[in-house]
């Protein structure tokens, strides 16, 4: 198994989790997750064919 430790002082904002998406502003993962939607970001080079859906249920996290 392989651990990694991250550390350092606390962002000077709080930062909104949704999914694969990480912002300091919560319009951002909306916006994000718009774009998700409708096919707006790039595929993956070589997985061209697969779209994973954007989950329902998960709600924006925050944290400080």
């Amino acid at each position: 198994g392989r651990v990694m430790l991250l550390g350092g002082e606390a962002f000077a904002t709080k930062r909104h989790v949704f999914w694969n998406f990480v912002s300091s502003d919560r319009e951002r993962i909306n916006q994000a997750k718009d774009d998700w939607r409708a096919g707006r970001f790039p595929k993956v080079p070589g997985d061209e064919d697969e779209f994973i859906p954007l989950p329902e249920k998960p709600n924006t996290v925050s944290y400080p």
